[in-house]
């Protein structure tokens, strides 16, 4: 109530500053591919951990997915020989590990994956705060490891040769998927002997021009050169920027350089003539810089061709890019914390920065999150590796919004 010397009142607004719960899970009663993991809470162990998913750039492969998870191991739960551990006998590699978030009453998953390794160490020296590092890798890196010795695949679409890697691999009911049809009809192979398992996808991904990766919650997902020209990946899902209401960044990696530059693109299909593409302005103006590409599984130099020189458009002439963005959510724990535990890679954003004139869509390609216990402030980094959205603006025929004449002003295949 005012008193009669100060007859006023001010409301006082307090914002939501609960962090997120943190859980960590590792499925230690389990072989590493059981359908239905049994799993183990071990977040209130948890020191800090890492975690990164994706690719820096878009013309790169998408790798295994990797994290770090630093545990407290005071207990001795960690070391694989202590009998009298409650994880004993089953502190081993390839056991299933799940890292997610609960904010707000919503559970993220952020990473799923198997232990690589579990690396005593300790915090000081001798002896004291013993610690246990666990470096862990996605399905992807079982795939690496894993060989096809088949009769070979028919002549099918790029979607169903998806599908069927993980059939033979037995890997149907391990993991749910999310497989799109594929736009790249693929050339029959034979028979298959010692035929690695992810060099056979990445292959695939080369020639479609799409991605093969492991989501958060242990999904295998493939996504065709049409996706990012679908709803919901046609509209930005929100505006990081410097102006007032729009959303906070503490760090950008602007890039304006050679390495991506391209004019002399040459495509090769398996069995077929090297398709070329160029430009002469490109090449008088930057000099010859060529990107090769071979074996790829198209059925025609046809097709071969178009992606020639749809990559010649897309990469004749420098572009300032906004490489990679960096957020620290706690600045803005309500709205920040949502977007960075749920985008995944080919979220669309909006970024813009006044002083360098940058307002631009942007896709995820690469998400890293670091998470640290002991920072009681500032303990949560996200960063982002970004393409930029203009280079799948293309004309696309039977996309809606991509297939009429004048909506857009490059051929894509």
């Amino acid at each position: 109530m005012p008193s009669k010397d100060f007859p006023y009142t001010f409301p006082f607004y307090f914002a939501d500053y609960t962090k997120p719960v943190i859980q960590v899970r590792v499925a230690f009663g389990s072989d590493p591919f059981d359908i239905a993991p049994t799993w183990t809470d071990i977040s209130s162990d948890v020191i800090a951990f890492t975690t990164r998913r994706g690719r820096q750039h878009e013309l790169d492969r998408i790798e295994s997915g990797t994290a770090t998870i630093i545990l407290d191991n005071s207990s001795g739960n960690y070391w694989n020989l202590n009998a009298g551990g409650s994880y004993y006998p089953n502190v081993l590699p390839g056991k299933r590990v799940n890292i997610g978030a609960d904010f707000q009453g919503t559970r993220y998953d952020l990473y799923t994956g198997f232990v690589e390794s579990w690396a005593p160490s300790w915090l000081s020296k001798g002896g004291k705060v013993p610690i246990v590092r666990l470096t862990c890798a996605d399905l992807l890196a079982n795939l690496s490891r894993c060989l096809i010795n088949s009769a070979g695949y028919a002549q099918e679409v790029s979607g169903d040769r998806v599908k069927n890697v993980l059939d033979d691999l037995g890997w149907v009911e391990l993991c749910g998927w999310d497989i799109d049809a594929g736009q790249t009809i693929l050339r029959a192979t034979g028979a298959l002997e010692n035929e690695n398992a992810l060099s056979h996808l990445q292959l695939l991904e080369t020639t479609e021009q799409g991605i093969v990766f492991q989501a958060p919650n242990g999904d295998i997902v493939f996504q065709d050169r049409y996706k990012r020209l679908k709803t919901p990946y046609t509209e930005s899902q929100a505006t990081f920027g410097d102006d007032s209401g729009e959303m906070e960044y503490t760090g950008l990696e602007p890039s304006f350089d050679a390495t991506y530059i391209y004019n002399d693109v040459r495509i090769t299909r398996e069995e077929g003539a090297e398709q070329t593409a160029s430009d002469a302005t490109s090449q008088s103006t930057f000099g010859r810089r060529s990107l090769a590409r071979d074996g790829l599984l198209m059925i025609t130099d046809a097709v071969a061709s178009d992606q020639a020189n749809y990559l010649l458009s897309q990469y004749k002439d420098p572009a300032l890019r906004a490489q990679g963005q960096e957020i620290m959510p706690e600045a803005n724990f309500t709205n920040l914390f949502p977007k960075v535990l749920s985008y995944d890679i080919s979220t669309r954003i909006t970024l813009r920065l006044n002083q360098a004139s940058i307002d631009r869509d942007y896709y995820i390609e690469e998400i890293a999150h670091t998470y640290d216990a002991r920072q009681k402030s500032s303990g949560w980094k996200t960063t982002w590796k970004l393409s930029d959205a203009k280079l799948v603006e293309y004309w696309a025929l039977s996309v809606s919004g991509f297939s009429e004449l004048g909506d857009t002003t490059m051929l894509g295949f």
